[in-house]
């Protein structure tokens, strides 16, 4: 028997993108558990990795090329050779090309691996091809948009500095279960004496295990940030030093404050003055202070202009300026690089058309000219896409040609007319830094690629020479790819040789300071915004959208909301929980009122569909609010997924998602049989 050890870092959407040990026996992995040699993970990942290496050796598992042999849907397909499967692809990617033009031709593609390689490796030949392009805008688009319209390209603070903190605001974030390694700070500063403070429209995990938990509603939280900054100004709390000091434009957001009715104040947070009050005196006496600041809070039609009222609050009360214990943090934008060293778009023949990837219902459904081929890799839309039941119509057209290049069989992979087989993480190599953190590192393939898999990279340059592409990213190797990208990263530090950088170590960033001060060298805040077409200068209250709909809310008198679940990482495993369809937490007056009973299956419907879940009657929601945690995959017997619900509506800043601002109801007689 040969044991080996190998390092490799976690590839999916999540903040603390762990740096990890795999465990090799004989050739196959048998464990995964965290490296202790990576500061910031400690030596222990999430349930969820621990058990990841299953999903090499499952019975899900896509090993070989296929091409479908029943309806759209189904799932039923029989195997093919990856020469057969190549010509077919290249030939009918020409084919379409040249009938319909480039556009017609639509990349889709997220954050299933974030490999820096694996994540942008389509993009060159889609640019070749004249094909439409895709606006990456499902997640973070919106909360970085808000970030950047009140602080350029300030980085966040070290989340370390937290360690020291005596009041750590957990705003619209889940620690517990979306940042679990952020805990360890949480932790250490409570050891010390420390608090935390959870703002969040339900009581989750982190919430359950907070001092105070606030549960503003859903798009709430820009009205809550201008209340408590509307309170530390009438009591002059502010810290008038710092903001004197380092920061532009205080004066006309103090003016708008001024005149801001309370009480529209009090009904958009769902807070009252008095708890607005109780939170100003706490931060601003509590001078170390830190805000972790969730993207998941901007995920509505106000999203972008929460965080510039949350991070212009945490300008009021100095955060910026660091020091122990104080910070703000949303992303940490440790590293940053030249993205044309890996998406090559000068080789675009011209400007081609950008679609929205929130609008992909739409776009397969209605967009003139239409969509005529739709290549899918790092991504699951049947599940995560909203108005889930739009993007199903239209890949059940059979004039679209579906291609997936997927690990699993997943709700989208049964759609594909060609149904590709592709590597894990552990199977492959790439770069990958971090949002929640400092550190970036390089990883090698720690096992031989399963089946015949082949990885993001290694399927587009072999499509690119199918159709006789030789431009240069087509002849690069991965290896040349990861150095060309490395020599554009600003964060590296001085002297940091490449082949130290690929060989496996991990690198610290130099953007992170460890007093946790941003704004050396960087300006100075400005509270008014400059440079905006149609937006407010200063953060303000602005009008809701769906959720203030009096016409939908006299229809659909519920808001739902769609966190994370502990379980699933967006829709990522969702092929261990077959036919499940999740809980949705509903209010006990609401439960009384709808006569729903705790663990009975319910129906939610809204005018874009409907989804099942199962009742769980709780105060950890409030009134009014549903929340239905994870994005389980839909069913054959259950129907629609959760999905089916959101909308394809776009947040006010970014292009990005409103998820969180869905308004629904209770089905037939308030449940389904």
């Amino acid at each position: 028997m040969t044991i080996e050890y190998k390092r490799t870092i976690c590839p999916l959407d999540c903040p603390d993108s762990c740096g990890m040990i795999a465990t090799v026996t004989d050739g196959r992995v048998t464990r995964l558990a965290g490296d202790r040699d990576h500061t910031y993970t400690n030596g222990f990942i999430c349930r969820k990795m621990q058990g990841y290496h299953d999903r090499l050796y499952g019975t899900d598992r896509v090993l070989f090329p296929q091409l479908r042999a029943g309806k759209k849907g189904e799932g039923r397909f029989r195997r093919i050779g990856w020469d057969e499967a190549l010509d077919m692809l290249a030939e009918r990617l020409r084919e379409i090309a040249a009938r319909f033009g480039g556009e017609s031709i639509l990349p889709y593609c997220y954050a299933g691996n974030m490999g820096a390689v694996s994540r942008n490796a389509g993009f060159p030949l889609f640019h070749k091809l004249g094909s439409s392009q895709l606006d990456q805008t499902i997640c973070s688009a919106t909360a970085g948009a808000g970030w950047s319209r009140q602080c350029g390209e300030l980085p966040g603070c070290p989340p370390e500095n937290a360690a020291e903190a005596e009041l750590i605001v957990a705003w619209g974030v889940n620690i517990r279960v979306t940042n679990i390694h952020f805990w360890q700070y949480v932790a250490a500063a409570r050891k010390k004496g420390g608090r935390l403070v959870v703002i969040d429209p339900y009581r989750n995990e982190t919430a359950r295990a907070a001092d105070l938990h606030f549960p503003v509603l859903p798009g709430g939280d820009g009205a809550l940030a201008l209340g408590i900054m509307k309170v530390l100004i009438e009591r002059s709390l502010v810290d008038r030093q710092f903001i004197d000091r380092e920061t532009e434009g205080f004066a006309g957001l103090a003016e708008y404050l001024a005149g801001a009715d309370w009480a529209e104040l009090v009904k958009d947070s769902g807070l009252s003055r008095e708890q607005m009050a109780e939170l100003a005196v706490l931060m601003s006496r509590t001078k170390k202070t830190f805000f972790r600041i969730g993207i998941g809070l901007s995920r509505h039609s106000r999203g972008g202009m929460a965080v510039r009222s949350i991070a212009s609050l945490a300008a009021c009360l100095g955060l910026f300026a660091g020091g122990p214990g104080r910070g703000v943090l949303l992303t940490t934008g440790a590293f940053r690089g030249e993205k044309a060293r890996l998406a090559w778009p000068s080789l675009a023949p011209g400007c081609t058309r950008t679609v929205n990837m929130i609008h992909l219902g739409h776009a397969l459904t209605t967009l003139t000219p239409p969509v005529k081929a739709l290549f899918v890799y790092n991504c699951n839309p049947v599940s995560v896409s909203p108005d889930a039941s739009s993007v199903r119509k239209g890949l059940a057209r059979e004039d679209l040609f579906t291609v997936v290049h997927e690990q699993v069989m997943t709700p989208t992979a049964r759609y594909a007319d060609l149904l590709l087989p592709a590597t894990t993480f552990l199977e492959n190599r790439d770069i990958y830094t971090a949002y929640g953190h400092f550190y970036l590192g390089v990883t090698s393939p720690v096992i031989e690629p399963v089946g015949e898999t082949r990885s993001n990279f290694d399927l587009f340059q072999a499509l690119a020479k199918k159709m006789g592409f030789n431009d240069p990213p087509f002849v690069q190797t991965c290896e040349e790819r990861i150095a060309d990208y490395l020599g554009s990263l600003q964060g590296l530090p001085e002297g940091c040789d490449i082949k130290e950088i690929t060989a496996g170590r991990y690198i610290h960033s130099t953007n992170s300071r460890s007093d946790g001060r941003v704004l050396t060298g960087k300006g100075k805040f400005h509270f008014a915004a400059v440079g905006l077409s149609g937006e407010p200068s200063v953060c303000r209250l602005t009008q809701a959208g769906e959720s203030a709909d009096p016409d939908l809310l006299s229809r659909f008198p519920f808001r739902l909301i769609v966190p994370p679940h502990v379980d699933l990482l967006n829709s990522t495993f969702g092929e261990r929980y077959p036919g499940k369809v999740g809980d949705v937490l509903v209010h006990p007056e609401d439960a009384a009122t709808w006569e729903v009973e705790d663990g009975e299956k319910v129906l939610l419907r809204n005018h874009r569909g409907s989804s099942v879940r199962i009742a769980r009657v709780t105060t950890d929601t409030r009134p009014g609010v549903l929340v239905t945690e994870g994005i389980f995959w839909p069913t054959e017997d259950e129907g629609g997924g959760i999905n089916d619900l959101t909308s394809q509506k776009l947040a006010d800043l970014g292009g990005g998602a409103t998820f969180h601002e869905s308004l629904v109801t209770f089905a037939g007689k308030n449940r389904c049989g």
